[in-house]
Parts: structure tokens; sequence; C-alpha cells
């Protein structure tokens, strides 16, 4: 048995929890939270990662801690475990075991709560992965007890091209290099025989925008680039690291100038471990049309997801495999599940495995190969080899993929194992439990937490899981009334014309104890002011723009201490805590009076208000938990 150490929790307020020895029922319990069953379903799994989406579980804070429990018999084995807050909020770990065809897999989930300093448990061998970032790139890497193994790296800040060549080819927003579990490197960037190419990265070509053609791929052309705009997210631990990052693709020769055409956010999951020597990434394009005229992508042999290889590869230290038994030979225009590349670096063969998802758009997907013998290797996902197709203003496309990154040579078998884990997903259901604190205000069937007043019926409409403001039908607030809690809910702001501006795009709020107006608003993109989204209206901004765009669902957990009173005298102000999407953006904020359109201050606790202001704002995953 290997020994325990402790360690501080690093860097990040993600609980990390791991064992993989067999206990009695000597595990100290927290406060379960519920029963999940896993079902391995058709296949066989093994270092399957998987994920519960949590909605109707009171927890999802980026300070909670969570234990998962997996149950064997008589046997209770705590399972290393990461905490990803947001809408909704997910449990992630790894299926350690090889669960067979059929097999189901019981857990239980506990909340941990400790009012000490944080320490983990851990092995001494357990890996962490860490996304770690400076001004120029962020790069994920793992830590165990071999050292730092480096998986891939994103640019951020611009790559100049190569001495001599045009600054059209400057450009960032990419990942390279990409390395090997033995830590060679697998991609190249600006190679001489296409100074635009950019290890992975993922541009359109022949597209049309209000008239014109842009080539957001070709550089050289000057029509068009894709740019870093910010990072959204940044993620550590014991299963995954990773970040979101936003791009502008940006058209330059617009009868305006240069102009966004796509709004684009690309989050990137390296997982720690997986069965066999080798990194399991995935990476997500979600791609919006954010200007007035849609974007049309016409036909072509090529654009979007785009690998270029290291030039090591080529000739005979080179192959591609595909699902369908393709090579380099036939393998281009066909379609395929996965399609494998592989070569010769630092004199062994190393490969990618390239999925794609099946709720992408035209799966199987078309690809673009190199059949050139002597040629170096290229791969390219191309979905506009099935004809053209246009993104609307508005509308999000998103793109799915996920990458093995290998020792050798690909292994059919295995691949054909991660390709089921990736398509066909184990299922996973959970059983909450009756929690000892925490109230489910709503949980998207009923209003019997709300009430619109003595008078009125609530008129707001159910939708699926959510609940939609009806314009003119009023506000609602809870039966209950709180005074100090902590409070999660998701919400989102329809998608409305450009001209509708201000305070008109999707207003509502969260009022506490109807006194304190946390305001909802469409509010992406912009400077924060005391009145947009994530404010304490009218009187504090949010630290930080922490907005996603309107049609997204997103997140507020709340911590909250009202007023205190000495009979009528206030003694101490309110405080507020807010995560917006798991972001900070207000720490222990002190509110001095009432806010905005709120009831006066007073020693009586009261409702949670959620604001009608005349837009189809929706909720969803409301909980609240009184301290």
């Amino acid at each position: 048995m290997q020994k325990l150490i402790l360690t501080l929790i690093r860097l990040f307020p993600v609980l990390i929890l791991f064992s993989c020895f067999l206990l009695s029922n000597q595990v100290t319990l927290g406060e379960p939270l519920g029963k999940i069953i896993v079902d391995a379903g058709d296949y066989m799994r093994s270092g399957t990662p998987v994920s519960l989406d949590l909605t109707g579980v009171p927890v999802g804070f980026p300070t909670d801690k969570i234990r998962l429990i997996e149950i064997r018999g008589s046997k209770r084995i705590p399972i290393l475990s990461q905490l990803e807050p947001g809408s909704p909020p997910r449990l992630w770990w790894i299926l350690l075991e090889t669960p067979a065809a059929g097999t189901k897999l019981t857990y239980e989930i506990e909340r941990v709560k400790d009012e000490g300093p944080i320490l983990d448990v851990l092995y001494e061998d357990a890996p962490y992965v860490e996304a770690k970032k400076n001004d120029s790139f962020l790069q994920i890497q793992t830590h165990g007890p071999s050292g730092i193994h480096k998986i891939l790296r994103y640019h951020n800040a611009v790559v100049p091209a190569p001495e001599g060549q045009s600054k059209l080819y400057d450009r960032s927003a990419f990942i390279h290099p990409l390395w090997s579990p033995e830590g060679s490197v697998l991609t190249n960037i600006h190679p001489p025989d296409h100074y635009h190419h950019l290890g992975i990265w993922m541009p359109w070509t022949h597209t049309q925008f209000e008239g014109k053609p842009v080539d957001f791929w070709n550089l050289g052309e000057g029509q068009g680039t894709v740019r870093f705009n910010k990072f959204l997210s940044t993620s550590s631990g014991m299963i995954f690291g990773g970040f979101k990052a936003e791009h502008d693709h940006v058209a330059l020769k617009t009868d305006d100038g240069d102009k966004i055409v796509l709004k684009e956010v690309w989050e990137v999951r390296a997982y720690s471990s997986i069965s066999g020597p080798g990194w399991l990434w995935d990476f997500v394009s979600t791609q919006r049309c954010v200007a007035d005229s849609p974007l049309l992508l016409e036909e072509y042999r090529y654009g979007g997801f785009g690998f270029r290889a290291t030039a090591d590869w080529k000739g005979e230290t080179a192959a591609y495999l595909t699902s369908e038994g393709k090579t380099r030979k036939d393998g281009h225009a066909t379609r395929a599940r996965w399609c494998d590349t592989a070569g010769v670096s630092d004199g062994n063969w190393k490969g990618i495995t390239f999925f794609s998802n099946p709720n992408n758009f035209r799966h199987p997907e078309h690809m673009r190969i190199w059949p050139e013998f002597e040629n170096e290797v290229f791969f390219n996902w191309a979905p506009v080899q099935a004809g053209d197709f246009e993104m609307m203003p508005g509308v999000d496309h998103v793109f799915r993929y996920r990458q093995y990154v290998h020792e050798g040579k690909v292994d059919v078998a295995k691949t054909e194992q991660l390709w089921n884990d990736y398509a066909h997903p184990p299922k996973i259901e959970i059983e909450t439990a009756a929690s000892d604190g925490a109230i489910m205000l709503f949980d998207g069937t009923d209003f019997s937490s709300w009430t619109a007043g003595s008078d009125r019926k609530i008129g707001w409409e159910l939708v699926g899981d959510a609940v939609k403001i009806v314009p003119g039908s009023g506000s609602i607030m809870t039966k209950q009334d709180f005074t100090d809690f902590k409070m999660h809910a998701e919400f989102k702001t329809p998608q409305l014309p450009p001209n509708v501006k201000g305070q008109g795009r999707g207003n509502s709020g969260i009022y506490i104890q109807r006194r304190y107006e946390l305001q909802i608003l469409d509010s992406f993109g912009l400077e924060p002011k005391d009145n947009d989204c994530g404010s304490l209206y009218r009187f504090k901004a949010p630290d930080k723009n922490a907005c996603d765009m309107p049609g997204r669902w997103q997140s507020y957990d709340i911590i909250f201490h009202a007023a205190k009173f000495e009979g009528d005298k206030k003694v101490k102000n309110a405080r507020i805590t807010v995560w917006q999407n798991g972001i900070l953006i207000h720490n222990d904020a002190e509110l001095q009076n009432k806010t905005g359109a709120g009831q006066p201050e007073g020693p009586e606790p009261g409702p949670i208000l959620l604001q009608e202001h005349g837009n189809e704002v929706s909720f969803r995953n409301i909980w609240i938990e009184p301290l």
C-alpha cells in the first residue's frame, strides 16, 4: 500500500480527493448528496473520463469540497474527483477500473464541510494537470512522480511571422507545440510551403461576407484573420487541466474596415490519465456570427479544424489510417469517425488520433488529407466538402473533437475502444438525497416555492427544465424569507436585435431580501458598469465582466450576510460575495444601503425576488442554503 501524504491545495479552489485502496466503512462521512449509478452500456470501458451534471444537487460553488465514494459491496473507496463550477456545475472523475459491457457502478457523493485549512489526501504518484499561463502562452502539463510532462501550449500572444515574411502571417489563438508522452514535438508552425499553417488551428477558407470574399485561413491574402481576445477561465486539478479562450474572426476588407464576424470560444481539456501511455484531450469550438449579416461558408476542399505535423513526418516515416481503413493514398475527401496520423520522431513512431463527435455537423465528417507520398503530414476535418452552409447571426455552431496522442503505431482495437468512450459515453444517473440545509427553490417542475403576491397567479412559462419570464406578468418571489445564505441560480438572456440597446437587452435581476439587486442583462463584451450584468445595481460594478453571449446559460453563486441591527439601529452592513460563471466578481463587498428600487433595509429577513422587467429572461436550477 502506498504511503499517504497530506498536501496543501494548490493554485485553484477545486476539490481533489484520491485513493485506490479498499476501505471498509472507516471513511468519515460528510453531508450525503446522492447516489450515482454509472451504466457502462454496450461497451467495455478503460480509463474513461466521465462527468455528472449537478443540476438539482445543492453544490457547485468554486469553494465547495466534494467526496466521491465508489461502493463495492461492503467496501467504500474514495475516488479522485474534480468539481467544475458553472452552468450547470459538473463533477468529473475517471473510471480507473475496467467495467465490462453491461456493468453498473455505484457511487455516493458527499459534501465535506471543513472550516479549517483545506488539506487534500493524495497519493504520492497521483497526477496533477496544470494550466499555467504567462503573458505569451498557456501551457497544459502534468505533474507526477516522474516529474513534469508537457502536453500542449496555446498562444494567446501574437507569434510573429518568420523573418522576411509578411506581417499578415502574424497570428495568435493556436496550439503549438503538441508534445508526445515521451516529449517529442508533434506540430509545426510557419513551414516554408504554407506559412499560414499553425500547429492546430481552426479558421474557415472560402467564405462570403457582405458580398465580398473573406479567407480567414490563407493569411497572405489579407482578407481575414483570427485573433485571441481573452481567457474566460482556466482549470487545474487531478482529473483535467484546461482553458476557455475567446477568439475574434475578423474580416479585414469590409466597407467599414476591420469587422468582427465570428466570436469563437475554444474549450480545451486535457485529462490526467487513461489506460496505457498517452494524452487524451478534448477540443470544443463554439462559433457565433455576431455581425448583422450572415457568413456564407462555400463548398471547398479544406477549412475548419486543422493540424500540421512536425516536418519529420513524411515519406516512409509517416502514415494515415481512418476508421474506414483508408490511408494516405485514398483517404482524402472521404468521411470517417476517426483518423490516425503518425510518423517517426526522435527515432520512434508516434501518433495522434483525431475523433469527430457524432453530434457534429455533417458527421461522419469529410477530411482533407495530403495524398502525396513525399509530402509532409497535414490533416483537416472539413465539413465544407459536403457543400455550402450559412452561419446566421445569433446562432451557435459547435464543433467537438477528441485527440489521443500516443507512442507507437496505431492500435486499432484500442482506438475503437476510445472512440466508443467518446461517441457512446456511459449513462450516468443520480438519485439526490434530502439535504440537511439546502432548499431547492426551482427544479424545473413547478412554482411551489414561489408567489406573485397573494392576489395574483404566477404568469411565467415553464419551458423544459426552466422558467421563462412572460413580459407584463410581474415579478415573483420566494414564499420563504431568508437572512444569511448561499445561493446558486442559472439564467439566460434572450438574443435580441442589434437595434435594442442598453437596459432593454435582457433586463432582469435577483433581489436579495427584496433590498439588494444583482443585475441581469446582456452585457457581453462591455466594460463593467454599475448597471450592467453582475453589478450590484447602481452601487458597484462587477470586478470584471464575466458575461457569456445572450442565449447561453450563465450562473450566479452568491454568499450573502444580512445587515445586523440592534433594535432598529443598523450596526453592521450587509456583505456579499458573487461568482458569475465560476469567476469571482464581488469579493465580500459591503452593501451600505439598499440598491435601486429595493425595499428599505431593516432587521427582518426577506424573500428572494426574480424581477420581471419586460424581457424574456429564463431561469433554472435555483437552490439556497441558509447559513
